[in-house]
């Protein structure tokens, strides 16, 4: 079977409401129109019916970027999952990474390829593979499951498919899909990294 993990939209900056467990922005103009534009790339791909689901984070950024999809494909509501939410889950704010700057050391950790000092990369990866493994698990082998989440997910799972050190190695635009094609026997393969043909004149 194949996964398509999507990096969600660009979203807002954000901060935390009162009582709230953590920022937890929605989807800037551009975001939305990067959404549109996913979803049409994916209702006219060739194997679009081999689409048996769209799972998300729980996350905003992440389920508003996967409703334009869900819609025009016809299939159900999208399946929220939170252990495949961002290793910054909880933070009290959010920068997008247009608004990011080096100042900030949290942003040179993540453009050194490592994470941030706040997370432990061992139960981070170990709650994104086992959410990932509950997708894979569930699938027709010949279906294709779109999961809709965040750039750390999508690097973390990657590079440890593909035996790289470093979580954070790869640059992921907003909507950019990774494939990653499982055997009937379980074996992953990294098919492809931040494919962006949807998003002409958009980058």
């Amino acid at each position: 079977m194949q996964l398509l993990l999507v990096r969600h939209a660009e979203p807002l900056a954000a901060t935390a409401e009162p009582g709230a467990a953590g920022a937890d922005p929605a989807l800037s103009a551009r975001g939305q129109e990067q959404a549109e534009r996913f979803a049409t790339w994916l209702a006219d791909a060739p194997d679009r019916d081999g689409v048996a689901e769209i799972v998300t984070s729980t996350m905003r950024r992440a389920r508003e970027s996967a409703a334009p999809a869900a819609r025009l494909l016809g299939v159900p509501e999208p399946v929220a999952v939170d252990d495949l939410c961002e290793f910054d889950r909880g933070r009290g704010s959010y920068r997008p990474v247009h608004l990011r700057d080096d100042a900030d050391e949290d942003w040179q950790a993540i453009r050194s390829g490592v994470f941030p000092s706040y997370v432990d990369g061992a139960a981070f990866t170990a709650r994104l593979a086992g959410a990932l493994d509950a997708v894979v698990a569930r699938q027709d082998p010949r279906a294709t499951a779109v999961v809709v989440c965040h750039a750390g997910v999508i690097n973390t799972y990657v590079t440890g498919i593909l035996g790289i050190d470093r979580p954070l190695t790869f640059p992921l635009h907003h909507t950019s899909v990774t494939r990653v094609l499982v055997s009937r026997s379980g074996a992953r393969r990294v098919s492809s990294v931040n494919e962006t043909q949807h998003l002409a004149g958009l980058l």
